[in-house]
């Protein structure tokens, strides 16, 4: 009986797997979390949101509403910096770029706080790219695309998963003439 238990539980568990395989997600954020719900699981966390075109910034604790209404019907981004306590699997700041209330992209950074300019100091602000790719490929497959490019200084490995509606690409970065490789970003967007 418990063994037949563990397979039902198993079964649905990779049954809804495969219903959420055409949104992306990565640590909990990303297509299948709506925004709104953000300050509750980040409480610790600073929230913004940037108005387009304006040069207005609003936030939560300002008691006015705009942040509010912004985040439901405006155009901008919708930044979280994350407090320690709230980041997750090495993600310490999300930006979510927004139209009329609508979701564009969801862009999940790595960078952690630091200091010096030198390549060894900014390698170690970032986790490794393998320990993100990992987690991504087991949860998603084989990237489908991979491309690379270099931009002040930095090779960039970009890994591209796609479905019909949605794409998710991971940034790795690796400075010329070193070995380490670090997760720098991961972008997920509505599909083309």
């Amino acid at each position: 009986m418990i063994r037949t238990l563990a397979r039902i539980v198993c079964i649905g568990w990779l049954g809804a797997v495969g219903s959420a395989a055409s949104a992306f997600e990565f640590a909990g954020l990303g297509s299948g979390v709506d925004p709104q719900s953000l300050r509750e699981r980040f409480p610790a966390s600073k929230h913004e949101f940037w108005q387009r075109g304006s040069g207005s910034i609003a936030r939560p604790e300002e008691d006015d509403g705009r942040f509010d209404l912004w985040l439901r019907e405006g155009e901008g981004l919708y930044i979280i910096k994350l407090a320690p306590d709230d980041s997750r699997a090495d993600v310490t700041a999300v930006s979510i770029s927004m139209d009329k209330g609508k979701v564009r992209r969801w862009i999940l950074s790595f960078e952690r706080v630091g200091l010096g300019k030198k390549p060894e100091q900014m390698e170690r602000r970032y986790p490794t790219c393998r320990r993100v790719l990992d987690t991504l490929v087991e949860r998603y497959g084989e990237p489908g695309k991979f491309d690379t490019h270099v931009e002040e200084g930095i090779q960039h490995r970009t890994r591209n998963w796609s479905t019909p509606r949605y794409s998710l690409t991971l940034d790795c970065g690796k400075y010329t003439n070193r070995k380490a490789v670090f997760a720098i970003d991961l972008e997920i967007t509505p599909g083309q």
